[in-house]
C-alpha cells in the first residue's frame, strides 16, 4: 500500500517583476507560515519523496515543510492538468510508498478528484468538492504500483487555516 498526499503550493506573492514573470513568483510571508503549518502535520506522515513543480512557489513551498526529503523539480507539473502530473506519478520509482506532490490549481485538485475512487471518505470528498484553496492537502491511499496508479482512495483534505 502506498500513500499520496496533493499539496497546492502554499499562497504566493500576487506578482514578480522580470523576464519570468509568474513562474518566479514567490511566496508571501503568510504562505511560509502556511507551509510550515502543513509540514508540522506531515512531519509523521513518513513522506519519502516530494515531486514539485519547478515554480519558485511550489519549491519554496516545498523547502518550508521542514521534510528533509529529496524534491524532484518537474517542468511538466507547472501549471499543469490531472493527467499531466499523474504522467509523472506514474514514473515514480516503486521503493518509494508514500510520495507528495506539490502543484497548481487547477491540476492538483482536479487530481485528487480524478482519483478519489467509491470507497474514498465523503467528508474528505465534500472539503475539496468546491474549494482547493492553497496550501490545501490532500491524502490518498494507492492500493497499486505507481506505474499503475489510476484510481485512489481519499481518506483526508485539510485546508490551511489562516496563520495569522
Amino acid at each position: 500500500m502506498r500513500t499520496l498526499h496533493l499539496l497546492r503550493h502554499a499562497e504566493a506573492q500576487w506578482q514578480s517583476p522580470g523576464p519570468d514573470g509568474d513562474h518566479a513568483r514567490p511566496l508571501s510571508a503568510r504562505g511560509v507560515a502556511q507551509a510550515r503549518g502543513v509540514g508540522a502535520a506531515l512531519r509523521d506522515a513518513g513522506v519519502e519523496l516530494i515531486l514539485a513543480s519547478s515554480a519558485t512557489r511550489t519549491l519554496q513551498t516545498a523547502e518550508a515543510l521542514g521534510l528533509r526529503v529529496p524534491v524532484w523539480s518537474r517542468d511538466e507539473i507547472y501549471n499543469a492538468g490531472a493527467n499531466s502530473i499523474l504522467q509523472q506519478l506514474l514514473t515514480v520509482p516503486d521503493g518509494f510508498s508514500r510520495v507528495l506532490v506539490v502543484g497548481h490549481a487547477p491540476g492538483i485538485p482536479a487530481l485528487a478528484h480524478l482519483l478519489a475512487d467509491n470507497s474514498s471518505d465523503a467528508a474528505a470528498k465534500s472539503t475539496i468538492a468546491f474549494r482547493y484553496p492553497p496550501a490545501t492537502l490532500t491524502t490518498l491511499t494507492v492500493h497499486t504500483l505507481w506505474s499503475k496508479l489510476r484510481a485512489a482512495t481519499l481518506t483526508s483534505a485539510r485546508i490551511a487555516s489562516d496563520p495569522g
